[in-house]
């Protein structure tokens, strides 16, 4: 259940519009980015509040009025690259099959591109960008991850381009799976790097930039996974209710669970935590705060991943109980 639960949170398949569609998201203009079964992103002048419901408007060549679809903001963050700018993901509520028409149609347009899912493993946000090179030419990683690297570059790549992607002392195959313009008016585009190429030197290449600040996970990838890790364990608690005997609440205990093999099946995100425990377990209020797991970098990775915001006895009594992942 777990297992299922966690790889859920990567199996939308994301199409990127090219060029951006002018839609609308309530009173706000926007510019729609990518879209996806269950969501879209887009970049927009004004900000918005996470949690924001409104009414997605997507015009479409052949289409006589725009396709509307309820959705509500999971994340939103100012554009580094464009100041005055945002970017804000939805999550989209509406027929499965308007949604499959739409992406269908804007594939036969020639509007939108699949993004292969580059998302086997957790995102950090490169700051300031990193040089790295790709097919001998410069580009700056603006975020990067075991399997993948979105990177800024002076040329728009083809897709499906394979090359040598080059980062510090990391030589790793990759393709292009992805393309785009990053602002218009400027020579300047982004594309999407798919590595499947010796995921360990990638991820040791990562550990040496968070050592040093320089990569940060995506808090953005963080706050939408835990908020579903979060619901799943609401949805399923009444199914759980024996657990309740151990003295753990059933949907603590599920999401206590489901942290635990969302680290187990992410290690460069588990790295990022568990090296956050080992902080923690030096730090003597942490020590005095939760004594149960004090000791236990499993347990207090999964307790700073909830922003201790469960009683850490609890957590201590989820570890203890045999089979619990």
């Amino acid at each position: 259940m777990h297992e299922s639960a966690a790889r859920n949170l990567r199996t939308a398949e994301r199409f990127l519009l090219a060029p951006p569609i002018s839609g609308a998201f309530g009173a706000a203009d926007v510019a729609i980015c990518d879209i996806s079964a269950k969501g879209a992103r887009f970049r927009h002048t004004q900000p918005l509040e996470t949690g924001s419901k409104g009414i997605l408007k997507m015009p479409v060549d052949g289409r006589p009025s725009p396709v509307s679809l309820e959705a509500v903001i999971v994340w939103t963050h100012a554009d580094s690259a464009q100041p005055g700018r945002f970017e804000s993901g939805v999550r989209t509520y509406g027929s499965p099959d308007v949604v499959s028409s739409l992406i269908a149609q804007l594939q036969t347009s020639k509007r939108s591109n699949r993004i292969e899912e580059l998302r086997q493993s957790d995102r950090f946000v490169v700051t300031p960008p990193i040089e790295a090179f790709f097919d001998g030419r410069p580009a700056l990683v603006e975020d990067i991850s075991a399997h993948g690297a979105r990177i800024a570059v002076d040329e728009l790549l083809s897709v499906g381009r394979k090359a040598v992607f080059q980062l510090m002392q990391v030589g790793v195959a990759g393709t292009v799976v992805w393309s785009a313009v990053k602002s218009v008016g400027v020579s300047s585009f982004r594309a999407g790097i798919e590595i499947n190429d010796r995921p360990e030197l990638m991820r040791l290449a990562i550990g040496q930039l968070c050592d040093v600040n320089r990569a940060t996970l995506d808090t953005r990838s963080l706050s939408l996974k835990l908020k579903i890790i979060r619901a799943r364990a609401r949805q399923l608690a009444p199914s759980y209710q024996a657990i309740e005997t151990s003295g753990i609440p059933a949907e603590q205990y599920l999401l206590i669970q489901g942290v635990r093999e969302e680290l187990r099946l992410n290690p460069e995100e588990a790295q990022h935590w568990y090296r956050r425990a080992r902080i923690t377990i030096a730090d003597p209020k942490t020590r005095a705060i939760a004594p149960p797991i004090a000791d236990h970098p499993d347990a207090l990775a999964v307790w700073e991943y909830l922003d201790r915001s469960i009683d850490p006895t609890l957590v201590s009594r989820a570890f203890a109980l045999p089979d619990s992942r």
